[in-house]
């Protein structure tokens, strides 16, 4: 198919816009740090360095171990998702997107609200403690932010495969076990391995859980993202930083590729019957297992929320209940931070809209463009994906450096707190609009061009309704992103931009632990009350 004046503006507008604010901001900074740290000598220095080699083994050991468990764990959970039919599927598909969509450092605290030394699960089960410091913390974390994804990517596969090769395999006399591996295995572990290496590639670039889950030794656990912000923010070593940022980045490259390549495959395809659900056989063990593990999936996530929420309410070492909230908007809780909570949280809104609507024009008109030309699809989702590999501090750094003296300084530094937050949102908010739009046929939409309807108007009249869900999908990844993104915005905001994650973060670095878990419930209330709008004001919201 030819392309249009408009679907060539719309693809070389969304190359400007990651180009403008992704791409040229961090190969300014890239190539300014290798100059200066002395070219080819200076990168072989900072890889010989034993804190930057720990840094990257701690990247592989945490992402390997999350990713790994992830897949063991979701894999079972997303058959049953997918497969089977039965009474409040589609309210539990939806609800698995909220530990995902919670703020990273809600899911921290959880952990210590759990897990920690006055944590609720360790006060009942002491032996629990072991996973509230450490690893086994840092994996805990990963594990109930990231398996939700592999069970909703090991559904959609399971969902992607042939409902007629399978009945055809059936009557040819096949046992289910030979059904299963001729007919949907490939798909559902296609779909898993999927959601496995999206958990490896933010698990290895995580930020939060080892600065907070690490104790006071938390350098031990510090994976890449994490030593690149110590570098350039405590050591004062920007020029370091920049390189092991750069080193990152080449490492990533591979599983952010194969991701996106496997995505492709458990996309439906246009014209072909849909996977048809089936009733659950109930006499089967496989059934029983799978049940068993999409129940401790749920309870894991309710226990997290549950705990988050508690801790905010009744604080370790007693008091009053709500006290911690009185605290939190108290005068001095407002000289601490330098801005009052009720202004943080008026900030976090004002972000997070801000970012879902830039995310949304760019996503649909995204997928507009890969919905017309197939072959535009793989390197729009690559592009996409660069500001995740380049990391939100390295995402942020580049728009510090490069964009903060246009706008003329830290008066309009909301408006670069806004273009991070979307370009960390769109890879998820892209797939969650092209996904559906690929199962889409175009035979209405050629029937309204036929009728003289633009592309774009047969687009938006006959294409665009049908993916609704996906639409709103993408707007909550969007929100959910503004919400609670913490990186890139910690080192872009001054306090009267200050958001409530990087509120929490600030508490609990100053040891202001139940106001720290009182902001941490606000955050959560505010961020279950706009997932539960978005939902509300359509249909029922999944991936």
């Amino acid at each position: 198919m030819r392309w249009t004046y408009l679907e060539l503006g719309l693809g070389a507008a969304i190359v400007a816009f990651v180009g403008m604010f992704a791409i040229v901001p961090a190969g300014q900074l890239f190539a300014a740090s290798v100059q200066e740290a002395g070219g080819a000598s200076g990168i072989a220095r900072v890889l010989g360095d034993p804190v930057n080699q720990r840094s990257l083994e701690n990247s592989f050991l945490q992402g390997g171990l999350s990713a790994s468990l992830a897949v063991a764990v979701g894999y079972l959970p997303g058959v049953f998702l997918g497969r089977y039919r039965w009474p409040g599927r589609s309210a539990v598909r939806s609800l698995l997107l909220v530990p995902f969509l919670l703020p990273s450092l809600i899911v921290v605290l959880g952990v210590l609200d759990l897990f920690g030394p006055s944590g609720v699960a360790t006060r009942a089960v002491p032996a629990l403690a072991v996973f509230g410091n450490g690893l086994p913390a840092i994996v805990a974390a990963n594990l109930l932010f990231n398996v939700p994804i592999v069970v909703l990517l090991t559904a959609t596969g399971c969902e992607a495969s042939s409902s007629d090769l399978e009945e055809t395999a059936a009557s040819l006399g096949g046992s289910p076990a030979r059904v299963y591996q001729d007919t949907w295995a490939g798909p559902t572990w296609v779909g898993a391995a999927a959601g496995g290496l999206l958990t490896f590639v933010f698990s290895a670039l995580s930020f939060a859980p080892p600065l907070l889950l690490c104790g006071a030794g938390s350098q031990r656990c510090y994976t890449v993202e994490a030593r690149v912000w110590s570098l350039e923010s405590t050591l004062l070593q920007p020029a370091d930083a920049g390189v092991l940022a750069l080193v990152l980045l080449v490492l990533f490259l591979a599983p952010a590729l194969a991701y996106l390549a496997m995505v492709r495959r458990i996309r439906p395809s246009p014209g072909l019957p849909a996977s048809r659900s089936l009733p659950i056989p109930w006499r089967s063990p496989a059934v029983w297992a799978m049940v068993a593990t999409t129940g401790a999936v749920l309870l894991s996530e309710s226990a997290l929320l549950a705990a988050v929420l508690y801790r905010s309410l009744a604080p370790p070492g007693g008091g009053a209940l709500g006290a911690s909230w009185a605290r939190l908007f108290s005068p001095a809780t407002g000289d601490r931070l330098g801005i009052t909570i009720a202004g943080a949280v008026g900030n976090t809104l004002l972000f997070a809209v801000g970012a879902a609507v830039v995310t949304l024009l760019v996503g649909i008109a995204g997928g507009f463009v890969a919905s017309r030309h197939r072959g535009f699809s793989l390197p729009l989702g690559l592009l996409l994906f660069v500001p995740l590999l380049l990391s939100p501090v390295v995402l942020a750094f580049g728009l510090a450096s490069l964009w903060r003296p246009f706008l003329g300084g830290e008066a309009n530094v909301w408006l670069l707190i806004v273009i991070s937050q979307s370009m960390l949102a769109l890879p998820l908010a892209l797939q969650s609009v092209e996904i559906p739009l690929a199962g889409v046929p175009r035979a209405a939409a050629e029937a309204a061009e036929s009728l003289g309807a633009s592309r774009w108007g047969g687009f938006v009249d006959t294409e665009l309704p049908r993916v609704r869900t996906g639409i709103l999908t993408a707007s909550l990844f969007a929100m959910a992103v503004g919400l609670g993104e913490f990186t890139a915005t910690y080192f872009l905001v001054t306090p009267t931009f200050t958001t409530v994650p990087v509120a929490i973060y600030d508490l609990t670095y100053v040891r202001l632990l139940p106001e720290a878990d009182a902001a941490a419930g606000l955050l959560l209330a505010v961020s279950l009350a706009v997932y539960v709008v978005i939902v509300f004001g359509g249909r029922r919201v999944e991936l």
